[in-house]
């Protein structure tokens, strides 16, 4: 899986990635500004190409989407 460099892909904040490196279908992000949530494989390869208001529109209907008390997931058909 492509790394995140550290910064958050909706804010390019400097963020963290739990467990990073490890083989699976998404990473999950910690930014001070956006919070916690995840982006699946494909939606972290397609995110980089939008503007900001793209990127945080995807966060946005991921954290609506999430069922109360869940982590929101971005994922390539938000993009």
């Amino acid at each position: 899986m492509k790394s995140t460099n550290g910064d958050c892909p909706v804010s390019n904040e400097p963020a963290q990635e739990a467990l990073p490196g490890l083989l699976r279908d998404f990473a999950e992000i910690t930014c001070p500004t956006c919070g916690r949530f995840r982006i699946t494989r494909t939606a972290l390869e397609m995110i980089r190409g939008r503007d900001l208001d793209g990127r945080q529109f995807a966060l946005t209907q991921a954290k609506r989407k999430a069922p109360e008390g869940k982590i929101p997931v971005i994922d390539s058909y938000m993009l």
